[in-house]
């Protein structure tokens, strides 16, 4: 009998009270969505509520979402994730990697869209802590956190600026897209931070990148214009649920409205440090529009640069929210669903700076 059987009979047994003190809040939660469907179809409203988000959330989410695919958002962040990998050219070839993998019984599936990309479908092995692992082989990364980078294309020779770079995941990236050549600089304000990401390059083979403790906000004390820029902007973190149950109560209204003047902050330094024609992606993992689309506007209104189409599967951005009416070109940028995607929620933007 499989895990899900075992818990639905628990709960029909009445026995769940018991059940509760040995699983982990993940799965508590998976448990009380089973409890949930045995009863009555509750609204919206009952369900987000039953699942512990504030009220302020589901009124959001139904506004952008409409209430059936509100539904099927906050149920999916009730499920795990699968896990997944990004294989490390930078330390060895795929094909190397996945051998000594398989070696250990681990059993990958490769992704159409990203061929450095892979499933974790079953190990015996916690992925986290193999040789391979300790080695760089490979980094533990959503499938969705791949897009950024890869959608700003960095090459060989580029002057890049990653601003907000821990625990560096993307940096590590970008220099492998890059083949080590050409130069990063990493900005990260968090001395712990910093402390993990220069770990992690060191772990990942990364040669060309230096790592700078401080706000990204004073970029512009380096005195030089970058070809490409990656912002991955602190954020809420409200497309991350379904790895962060915390969220559904961390956050206020008034939380938000903090994170957007400070990713507006950001954008503006980051812009004023890019070549003419160079491209910025900007990106959180966030589903809030004041930080993903307000913020855009905001940019789009004061500073000369111009959004560009980027080839990602998703919802295009979204026009209207409350109230407002924006930028009818804000529908190219893209919004990745947790439940759409089968990965994290992220918000994505391509701008590029035009002629003076």
């Amino acid at each position: 009998m499989n895990l899900n059987s075992l818990v639905i009979l628990a709960i029909l047994r009445n026995y769940s009270n018991r059940l509760l003190l040995y699983f982990d809040l993940k799965l508590l939660s998976k448990i009380k969505l089973i409890e949930l469907s045995l009863q009555k179809e509750y609204d919206v409203f009952e369900l987000g509520s039953k699942l512990g988000y504030l009220p302020y959330m589901i009124d959001r989410f139904i506004e952008m979402l409409g209430e059936s695919e509100t539904k099927e958002l906050i149920k999916f962040n009730e499920t795990t994730l699968p896990q997944s990998i990004r294989l490390n050219s930078l330390r060895n070839s795929f094909e190397n990697s996945e051998r000594l993998l398989k070696r250990k019984g681990i059993q990958l599936e490769k992704n159409t869209e990203f061929p450095e990309s892979r499933a974790i479908t079953k190990s015996p092995h916690p992925i986290g802590a193999t040789p391979e692992y300790l080695n760089g082989f490979y980094m533990l990364q959503g499938k969705n956190s791949l897009y950024p980078p890869r959608i700003l294309d960095p090459q060989e020779g580029e002057l890049i600026g990653d601003f907000a770079a821990a625990p560096g995941g993307k940096t590590t990236h970008l220099a492998q897209l890059m083949n080590n050549k050409g130069v990063i600089i990493a900005l990260e304000i968090s001395a712990n931070r910093c402390r993990s990401l220069k770990s992690n390059l060191s772990r990942m083979g990364v040669e060309n990148t230096a790592v700078f403790q401080m706000d990204a906000r004073n970029a512009k004390d380096f005195d030089l214009q970058f070809d490409k820029i990656l912002l991955d902007v602190p954020c809420s973190g409200s497309g991350i649920i379904i790895t962060d149950p915390t969220r559904k109560k961390s956050k206020s209204l008034k939380d938000i409205l903090h994170y957007h003047d400070y990713q507006v902050s950001l954008l503006t330094t980051a812009l004023n440090v890019l070549k003419t024609n160079g491209e910025l992606v900007y990106c959180t993992c966030s589903l809030e529009p004041e930080e993903n689309e307000l913020v855009i506007s905001d940019i789009l209104k004061k500073a000369d640069v111009k959004l560009s189409e980027i080839g990602v599967k998703g919802k295009p951005g979204i026009t209207k929210f409350l109230d407002m009416d924006l930028e009818k070109n804000l529908t190219k940028t893209r919004r990745l669903y947790p439940h759409e995607t089968n990965g994290e929620g992220f918000f994505i933007a391509k701008l590029v700076k035009n002629d003076e």
